[in-house]
């Protein structure tokens, strides 16, 4: 950020000015001329400091580096920063004011010349977009008469992706419509299982024709009639749509519900759901499908279904920089979902919106997987009525989830007390379950 800061006089020229009349007018009265010189100086800096203010542009640029490996002896992940402070010529003294991520703060007062300060911070322990450090820049003229600023605030943020491994044993949609994959299809073709033998017919290939059915038909009908061939199922590759409800991020803190400050709510619902976006759409594309992802939040983003490396790090990027939108709305259109996908829907289902959404998208013939993010509570600190609230909204929370599982939704919850192994074992149960 750059311009020219607006200074404002201190009351140093005013003392300055007023010590200065004062002991002149004492030399005089009492006939001290060593007196009296002694408030020349000071209206002689008065003065030249009114004549010859500071002039000049000031700015301030701040940039973080990609994060490093944590030194030894330490866990997490670093962030390095780089604050730049240049202040016009004339400039006495520079204060530059610094809020670093976790809460911290640092006021330093340096030289006036260009200045670069650098430090490295430990984010918080969760993913998204992060608020690394924040500074302002302030100035003081020479012999503290004028004073500028803050001028600011710059912020830079970092985008930290989740730690998260491919999800295995995904399940399938119940129809399968693309042209090549890794499943078996129902439609015949190329590629895949056994399904039966027929007669030959034009298209067929010669390497498939099956000389055993056809010496064994022959036999019974006297004479070669047909050949046949044996027959086989097309391959056929799936798509997974992953939903991110992200209108709301709350912690495992019950008490902090209402503040919702990032530092003191615990692990939140939308780290949660980044974890769970992620994994699912790198094991979603691992497994040779397409996927897709788009966001219920006001600052939604969207992909569209794709495969591949390329394809898998475009979504894992927008996984990472969602955000909580801040405000329960409602949702005015429901993305676009391609035929006979796979829904994945990861919300808190705090209110109905998502809910709402997945039953319509299972209404329409796809298989529906709600992935329930809420944190595990944490009742520790919170007052009777907080313990009470909580009891009504969890209930409420449980009636949604069992009106889903009543429309043919499935469940899956990420924060489960069981953990990873708890997660494989839903989503394997999961696998080996077909819909029609």
């Amino acid at each position: 950020m750059r311009g020219e800061p607006a200074w404002t006089w201190t009351a140093s020229p005013a003392v300055a000015v007023g010590l200065g009349v004062v002991l002149a007018a004492a030399g005089l009265v009492l006939g001290r001329p060593d007196v009296a010189l002694l408030g020349a100086p000071l209206l002689v800096t008065a003065a030249l400091g009114w004549q010859h203010p500071v002039a000049g542009e000031a700015s301030v640029d701040v940039r973080v580096d990609v994060p490093v490996e944590a030194a030894a002896g330490s866990s997490g992940r670093l962030v390095d920063y780089r604050v730049t402070a240049q202040a016009p010529p004339g400039t006495e003294l520079v204060l530059v004011h610094l809020a670093l991520v976790g809460g911290r703060s640092r006021t330093l007062v340096l030289a006036p010349t260009t200045t670069v300060l650098a430090g490295r911070v430990a984010p918080l322990g969760v993913s998204g977009p992060q608020e690394v450090v924040r500074a302002s820049l302030g100035l003081v003229a020479p012999d503290g008469g004028l004073l500028a600023g803050p001028l600011g605030p710059v912020t830079a943020e970092r985008v930290l992706a989740p730690a998260s491994s491919p999800a295995r044993d995904l399940p399938l949609p119940p129809r399968l419509r693309g042209l090549s994959g890794v499943h078996d299809s129902s439609r015949p073709g190329q590629g895949g299982d056994f399904r039966d033998v027929g007669p030959f017919t034009a298209g067929d290939r010669l390497r498939r024709i099956d000389w055993r059915a056809t010496a064994r038909r022959s036999r019974v009908a006297g004479e070669v009639t047909d050949l046949y061939v044996r027959r086989t199922l097309a391959t056929s590759d799936a798509v997974a749509v992953v939903v991110v409800d992200s209108r709301d991020d709350v912690g495992e803190v019950v008490a902090q519900w209402a503040s919702n400050r990032a530092g003191l709510r615990g692990t939140s619902s939308l780290h949660l759901a980044r974890q769970a976006a992620s994994a699912i759409a790198a094991g979603t594309v691992r497994r040779g499908d397409r996927v897709a992802f788009c966001d219920l939040g006001a600052h939604g983003r969207a992909t569209t279904a794709g495969s591949g490396d390329r394809h898998l790090r475009r979504v894992l990027a927008a996984v990472a920089a969602t955000r909580a939108a801040g405000a329960l709305a409602g949702v005015r259109r429901l993305p676009p979902v391609p035929p006979s996908a796979l829904v994945y829907v990861l919300s808190t289902f705090l209110d109905d919106v998502a809910g709402s959404a997945a039953r319509t998208w299972r209404s329409r013939g796809h298989r529906v997987v709600a992935v329930d993010v809420l944190p595990a509570p944490r009742l520790g600190g919170s007052t009777r009525q907080q313990r009470l609230a909580h009891r009504v909204v969890a209930a409420e929370r449980e009636d949604r989830l069992d009106a889903l599982r009543a429309v043919g939704v499935e469940v899956v919850s990420w924060a489960g007390a069981s953990g990873a192994s708890g997660r494989r074992a839903q989503l394997r149960a999961l696998s080996r379950r077909r819909l029609r």
